[in-house]
């Protein structure tokens, strides 16, 4: 499929689409922020449901593990959903690696078998998307002229990152949220090797390799490692350690925060010197083996049955993993391990807040324009009232109560693990610049505490494509394969770091996948853009 295809769809829906789309016409910068829980502030006022044309709409989306959903009779947002726009809301999620999804994905569109809307889990993946042309622009539809009312947080900035070069977008951003991620380590096992909290990626790798070789778990068995992550080797699993070598979280260049001078690369020293860093921890045995095929559940079901002692966690406080621990061993107990300190300084795992996500429309909704101004209605409907609250909150009773017609409490449980998958609004984190969500949702001291340690470490260096380059796919594509496969080969040393390995993954990188020219555009994309001069 064609670009020229989808604007051309798009053009013809304007006329049908602009009026039910418009909002106050005001800037972002003048409207309210968002309400506190259970507010109900800020509320969608959608249509009656009887008056509206009845629509299914089908959501295609990643997660990383595997979670259990309510039954449908019982799905009280679907049915508020259904209710409140007439919407028949179905989800097709593909667990596991994200490279199955994409794979899943990539069939669906040759076989012009598209869902109606795809939640794009990153950027990049959104970019691969616009440039194929099955999402369509959004400019005429969705901008800073006609927010919904729900969605007066939205940019001009937010939305021009997410821009090709002929200035269109074709995504619908989900609201930034500080990023809430780090390492944790097993406490009971450092005790009891009489051992500390890293702090160094030198003190690191002393501590996970006494965890894989002095039986910290004391069963008399050689069966722990220091350290477990799941595939992909640039991934979150991995910024804590990426980052005190480079000084970013990934290996891309980045611009540090009053600076105007590009470091890193994937050709860069310091990345190499990561590299050699993690092959060491491979050779000693330090590392779980299975890191590259590792997904999700299978990292998890190896931290909860103490193979492993260090890990990093995502999106909120492990208490889960944490729980389930203690079941085999009452002892088992988790701490927090502070930004690390390598040859780039102290550096953060967590990035500085941007768009991370976004809603892409295909082409198969653009085929209906009522269908496209629903999909729009329904992502303004998730960001305020009884929508947000669903999202984020869930059912009265079994995921949260209510004081006083507030959500006053969240319910711990299992239960809650299908919001995150549901959800539009990027969770519950997004709002965690309320000090009394972060009450809501962290009752226990110790957790609050590590919560608001993550958010003030958050990082000071930006991404290039984070502000103002492109990840063009017809030139990032296969590069971006190349650079996954290498960083493997060389954390496993099936290729080697010395001289000669890195020489040739340089000329291979800038010659054969085009490096050289992915540098260049990038440069003159920065350039446009007024980064550099």
């Amino acid at each position: 499929m064609r670009k020229s295809g989808a604007v051309l769809i798009t053009m013809s829906l304007l006329a049908a689409l602009f009026a039910g789309c418009s909002g106050s016409g005001k800037k972002p910068e003048e409207t309210a922020a968002t309400s506190t829980p259970g507010a109900s502030a800020g509320a969608a006022s959608p249509s009656p449901a009887k008056t509206l044309t009845p629509l299914t709409v089908e959501i295609d989306r990643w997660y990383p593990s595997t979670v259990d959903f309510p039954a449908p009779e019982k799905n009280v947002l679907l049915q508020q959903i259904k209710k409140d726009l007439n919407i028949d809301l179905k989800y097709t999620i593909t667990g596991g690696k994200s490279d199955d999804w994409r794979a899943k994905l990539g069939t669906r569109v040759s076989a012009n078998d598209l869902p109606d809307v795809i939640y794009f889990f990153n950027m990049a993946d959104y970019r691969t998307a616009s440039s194929q042309g099955y999402v369509i622009p959004l400019n005429d539809l969705f901008n800073d002229k006609n927010l919904p009312e729900n969605m007066k947080w939205v940019t001009p900035a937010m939305l021009n990152s997410m821009t090709d070069d002929n200035g269109n977008y074709y995504g619908i951003p989900v609201r930034p949220s500080p990023a809430i991620l780090g390492y944790f380590i097993r406490k009971d096992w450092l005790d009891a090797l009489n051992l500390k909290v890293p702090e160094t990626v030198e003190d690191f790798a002393k501590v996970a390799a006494a965890f894989a070789t002095q039986d910290p778990d004391k069963n008399g068995k050689n069966d722990t490692y220091g350290f477990t992550a799941s595939g992909c080797m640039t991934c979150q699993d991995y910024w804590g350690l990426i980052a005190p070598f480079t000084g970013n979280i990934s290996p891309d260049e980045y611009i540090a925060d009053g600076d105007t001078a590009i470091k890193g690369g994937f050709t860069s020293p310091e990345l190499r010197a990561y590299l050699q860093y993690m092959n060491k921890l491979m050779k000693d045995g330090v590392l779980d083996p299975d890191i590259a095929t590792n997904d999700g559940n299978r990292k998890t079901q190896k931290i909860e049955q103490g193979q492993a002692g260090i890990f990093m966690y995502t999106g909120d406080y492990p208490r889960g993993i944490e729980a389930n621990m203690k079941k085999l061993n009452p002892n088992a107990e988790l701490v927090y391990v502070p930004a690390l300190t390598g040859p780039a300084g102290k550096a953060s795992p967590a990035p500085k807040a941007g768009v991370a996500n976004a809603i892409g429309i295909t082409l198969k909704a653009a085929k209906d324009p009522e269908k496209v101004k629903r999909i729009i209605e329904m992502i303004n409907w998730s960001y305020g009232g009884i929508g947000q609250e669903l999202m984020l909150f869930g059912e009265e009773g079994v995921n949260h109560k209510k004081t006083n017609g507030k959500v006053s409490e969240i319910i711990d449980g299992k239960q809650n693990d299908y919001l995150s998958v549901y959800g539009l609004t990027g969770g519950i984190s997004t709002l965690f610049g309320d000090p009394d969500v972060l009450k809501l949702k962290y009752k226990d001291p110790k957790e609050m505490a590590v919560i608001e340690k993550m958010i003030a470490s958050v990082g000071k260096v930006s991404s290039v494509y984070s502000i103002g380059a492109k990840e063009r796919p017809d030139l990032m594509n296969d590069i971006k394969k190349y650079r996954e496969e290498m960083m493997a080969k060389f954390i496993y040393g099936t290729v080697s770091t010395d001289d000669a390995g890195w020489n040739e993954y340089v000329k291979t990188h800038n010659e054969k996948y085009k490096g050289n020219q992915v540098r260049e555009a990038m440069m003159n994309d920065l350039k446009k853009a007024g980064v550099i001069k």
